[in-house]
């Protein structure tokens, strides 16, 4: 898949500013005076004003923002009112800074949001040319917008108190807990006896019945105990406050939500309800679609104004999630897109590939240890508890609950590993004895992997999903002619061990043909997979990327009280015992003859600690570009801490400008960089000659700093690409930032102990 930004890359030029760089430095170096830089800096800022202007005066700019954040757009038309030339006084600082913040973003990271992060699915490997390039001539083909689930969830709430609507409310037993010959069982309670009636109440429960239905089944079974309809309705109540049931209109956590809520609604039998509440859904859906047919920021904020104004009018809500936060900003609906342009490479650019195999070998000793560590860590808990016990059968939930004090305490059973792989490629790439000025570090393929197969001797992954990994590689060449004739470079941006990432729901609507992406996964993983029914605030869990790639072998443990089971997949925890197999191996069994090795059903917990491990390859100072056969496997890395810059306690714009300037001349970076600082997420794009970017650089620095002290990792990436990297043009010429996202299969499938 082929992700791009969604303004030109050379839109980040215009905060550039190599004069007043340059006169900084000479001031640094003694040979200009005070009065020359200051005039630089000055004529600087002039400059940065109208550039912060002309982009609060873009219309396209504009319409990213409303789509992101619409808060954020009281700062740019202040911008707007004020004009380029405006005293810059703090608040005036801080708008340019917030423009700059976005821009970057917009122009140079590949982040698959709206139409400022297209994608396109693409086709790699074949005979013919290095690539066939056909951009049409819109910037994206396709749009679809969605109803954010969160939204969709407040919706449902309140269809579900109005008028005559609780009848035929669905309840459903909650997807952690089970009951078996009138025993409730709880991973965090003691087993409890119910009565006769409430077991009659929960085994209809587990069908998913209505309310209506629940009440009239129990009613006409004289077994029951029920006689009269206020005392089922009395031990629904109950059962729902304790957290037994859940009753209500559960939405699935993926972009499916608006579709399940409308059928949930629709079998509402009450006809005013019905049509009420399918009214009040088409209403809200309605002022989706004129969001979505709006045309220029104006229009669009107005139709996001009136879907704000009607969703709190029937929920009472407020219509944002975490506004003000770059990552995070959360309107009522968000927009996915398909770049309007036809692309395939062929074996040409494969074959530059094939650098990467020396990395995904030792990828596979990756999972393989870090499997053996935690399979060592369960099975010494999992002794402990028969032991107390004086059992072989061990409750999975006692083990899950004493488990993850191990998984994210910190000291994981994985860092060990972790720190043992990253020492082993320090010492293949032989990065303690390099020269200490070398920029770069060459490397012949073949050699490389002769070093890394005795480094990381592996024959297997160390779980199912970790046969696949996931790199993202930028293809970089000036233009499109100098890609077709082959003159171009690849890099590795990051690589994802054990991730499937298109596993990603939102990538579904932008593919021409999903089943074959099924398919594929299917064939990928032919035993399936044990994934968790995590609830909606567990890290990296939101509807739009929702693992879809559901296979019939799935299964879906339910730990925690969570919306949206799959009843064909759920395995509530309470389900499962763990005991050893014949050849030792810990597996857990469920109540309906299924099994699974532990490992499996531990691995989705301990995938997310493995998936980045890459990036923090290296030298703890410096790690000089690393190159095999002409692909970049590590970019040039410099690695420090907050407290080493000093720069978060320089006070005065003038006079942080001249102390980034001195930092970057004593840690000889280049002028452009990507910065991340251990409290963030998110690398963030620093142009060293910036007046705003610098700014922003000594900002982030003290946020991190008042967050976590001096010892704040800070690392320092070189720009590879660049903007003059950028061959993918639209049908104007125009040239973007993009990136190949591929999904590449361990041949050897895993072998769980």
């Amino acid at each position: 898949m082929l992700r791009s930004a969604g303004f030109p890359a050379a839109g980040m030029r215009r905060f550039a500013a190599p004069a007043l760089a340059a006169a900084a430095d000479r001031h640094l170096r003694g040979e200009g005076d005070a009065a020359d830089f200051g005039a630089a800096f000055d004529a600087a800022a002039t400059e940065l004003g109208q550039a912060v202007y002309d982009i609060a005066c873009d219309d396209a700019f504009r319409t990213a923002l409303i789509w992101q954040n619409p808060a954020v757009l009281l700062a740019v038309d202040a911008i707007r009112r004020d004009g380029p030339h405006a005293p810059r006084n703090l608040r005036r600082r801080h708008r340019e800074e917030v423009i700059a913040k976005y821009w970057q973003r917009y122009c140079l990271k590949n982040d698959t949001v709206g139409f400022f992060g297209p994608i396109c699915w693409t086709e790699l490997g074949g005979p013919g040319p290095v690539a066939t390039v056909r951009p049409g001539a819109a910037l994206t083909r396709t749009r679809k917008v969605f109803l954010e689930r969160w939204g969709l969830d407040a919706l449902g709430e309140s269809f579900a108190r109005a008028p005559g609507v609780r009848d035929w409310l669905p309840v459903r037993l909650a997807p952690h807990l089970t009951v078996r010959e009138r025993v409730l069982r709880h991973p965090h309670h003691p087993p409890q006896t119910v009565t006769a009636a409430t077991a009659a109440l929960l085994a209809l429960a587990q069908r998913g019945p209505r309310v209506a239905d629940l009440v009239a089944a129990l009613l006409a079974d004289p077994a029951s105990g029920f006689r009269r309809a206020a005392d089922v309705h009395a031990q629904l109540d109950d059962l729902a406050g304790r957290g037994v049931l859940r009753i209500g209109f559960d939405l699935p956590v993926d972009l499916t939500a608006e579709d399940v809520l409308r059928e949930q609604l629709a079998a509402i039998g009450d006809d005013t309800a019905r049509e009420r509440v399918l009214g009040d859904l088409s209403t809200v859906g309605a002022l989706r679609d004129a969001v979505a047919a709006a045309d220029g920021p104006d229009a669009l904020a107005e139709a996001m104004s009136a879907l704000d104004r009607r969703f709190v009018e029937l929920t009472g809500r407020a219509a944002r999630q975490q506004p003000g936060e770059v990552y995070a900003g959360r309107t009522l609906c968000h927009l996915e897109t398909v770049r309007d342009l036809d692309v395939g490479f062929g074996d040409a650019l494969l074959e530059r590939l094939a650098p990467l195999a020396p990395l995904l070998l030792s990828a596979r000793w990756l999972t393989s240890a870090i499997g053996a560590a935690y399979a060592d860590a369960l099975t010494a808990l999992y002794r402990d508890l028969a032991a107390e016990s004086a059992t072989v059968d061990v409750a999975l939930a006692d083990l899950w609950f004493l488990a993850q004090a191990m998984v994210f305490g910190a000291d994981p059973p994985g860092a060990a590993v972790t720190a043992d792989f990253l020492g082993r490629w320090a010492t293949v790439l032989g990065l303690a004895d390099a020269d200490g000025d070398a920029r770069e570090l060459r490397f012949d393929a073949a050699e490389l992997t002769e070093r890394v197969a005795a480094a990381f001797p592996a024959t297997a992954p160390g779980w199912a999903a970790a046969r696949i990994h996931s790199p993202d590689v930028h293809v970089c060449a000036t233009d499109e002619t100098a890609l077709l004739r082959g003159d171009f470079t690849v890099v590795l941006g990051e690589l994802h061990v054990a991730l499937a990432a298109f596993d990603t729901h939102f990538f579904a609507y932008g593919h021409p043909d999903p089943q074959r992406l099924r398919d594929g996964m299917r064939a990928d993983l032919p035993d399936g997979r044990v994934r968790l029914l995590a609830p909606v605030d567990w890290p990296r869990h939101t509807a739009r990327i929702a693992e879809w790639l559901h296979g019939p072998a799935d299964a879906q443990i339910g730990f925690v009280d969570a919306p949206g089971a799959d009843p064909d997949r759920l395995v509530p925890i309470t389900a499962l015992t763990v005991r050893p197999d014949a050849d030792g191996t810990l597996t857990a069994h469920a109540d309906d003859g299924r099994r699974w090795p532990l490992l499996e059903v531990f691995a989705p917990l301990f995938d997310y600690q493995v998936f980045d491990t890459w990036k923090l390859a290296g030298n703890a100072g410096r790690t000089p570009r690393v190159t095999v056969d002409g692909l970049v496997l590590v970019r040039e890395t410099w690695r420090t801490t907050v407290g080493e810059t000093g720069l978060h306690t320089v006070k005065g714009e003038r006079e942080r400008y001249l102390a980034v300037r001195r930092w970057r001349l004593a840690m000889g970076l280049p002028e452009q960089v990507f910065v991340r600082v251990d409290t963030e997420l998110k690398p963030s794009y620093v142009d060293l000659t910036s007046g705003v970017y610098t700014r922003l650089l000594c900002t982030l620095l003290r946020g991190a700093h008042a967050k976590g002290g001096d010892g704040v990792g800070l690392t320092v990436t070189e720009l590879l690409p660049g903007p003059d990297d950028a061959w993918l043009t639209d049908g104007a010429g125009r040239a973007y930032a993009s990136e190949l996202r591929l999904q590449i299969v361990d041949p050897v499938p895993a072998q769980v102990r």
